[in-house]
């Protein structure tokens, strides 16, 4: 029998961490953002070169045991060595949302050759997402900004048109569902609700639900629960009509079949 291979294709600020705790069965030996996909469906030079020779990128590879140039034999052998034992695996890498239709519809027939695939789509309120990942990059200094604080910061985002097509989720579910492939979209809000049926049904087995910060959403107020420091993201809060602004600024993401 195959093992299965749960490869999580997003979205980031939206409890991914949380659920991968929650198959705990599955994730032997292997952390999250593992990126090896990604990093080969990668077809612009530039952009592979700066990847791939990144000090984060030769870290991460060496700690999980790939070869100094990944390749996708690399990927399932490895990940089949850390199934030996288990369940199966995961692949919770948030940049699995972005790989090349042109990709994915390549690598299935191997990967399903070797595993029994399934991929997880989580999604959040776009609105909270951006807002929960607009603070992460600005308390985190990983945007160069002139903005005076966080708020300020994800107005811009919203103003400007530099929103991250994170919150396109239509978009990236139909690569992975043309391409072909077991997918399951599901809100977190739904799922951290008390309604994890739909979940369990698609994987064929039972979970205990790991906590999540987000849920419910309590912004500065958050808890900082073990092993989910990076979810304690949210430093304000967005009053009732910033709220209503931003989602009239995201409402072509709102239309998605599955929200």
């Amino acid at each position: 029998m195959k093992p299965k291979l749960i490869i999580g294709a997003g979205v980031g600020w939206s409890a991914t961490r949380s659920i991968m705790y929650s198959l705990k069965n599955y994730n032997h030996g292997l952390g999250k953002e593992d990126h090896i996909l990604y990093q080969l469906s990668i077809d612009d030079p530039k952009h592979l070169r700066s990847f791939t020779e990144s000090w984060e990128t030769k870290e991460r590879n060496k700690r999980y045991g790939y070869t100094d140039t990944p390749t996708l034999e690399n990927f399932i052998e490895i990940y089949k060595k850390n199934a030996v034992g288990y369940d199966g695996v995961t692949d919770f890498t948030n940049a699995n949302q972005i790989i090349r239709p042109e990709y994915l519809r390549e690598i299935r027939p191997a990967l399903e050759d070797n595993f029994d695939v399934k991929v997880l789509m989580i999604f959040r309120d776009p609105v909270r997402r951006l807002f929960s990942e607009c603070c992460a990059f600005y308390n985190n200094k990983w945007v160069q900004t002139d903005c005076k604080n966080v708020k300020e910061y994800f107005l811009y985002v919203l103003d400007n048109g530099s929103i991250t097509d994170s919150e396109n989720y239509q978009k990236y579910f139909n690569n992975w569902k043309e391409s072909k492939y077991r997918i399951l979209p599901i809100s977190m809000e739904k799922l951290y609700s008390g309604r994890k049926e739909e979940l369990e049904n698609f994987l064929g087995f039972s979970i205990e639900l790991y906590p999540t910060a987000y849920y419910p959403e309590r912004e500065v107020n958050a808890p900082l629960i073990d092993g989910l420091q990076c979810q304690k993201s949210d430093t304000d809060k967005l009053s009732h009509d910033e709220y209503h602004y931003a989602k009239e600024k995201l409402k072509q993401h709102y239309k998605c079949e599955f929200l």
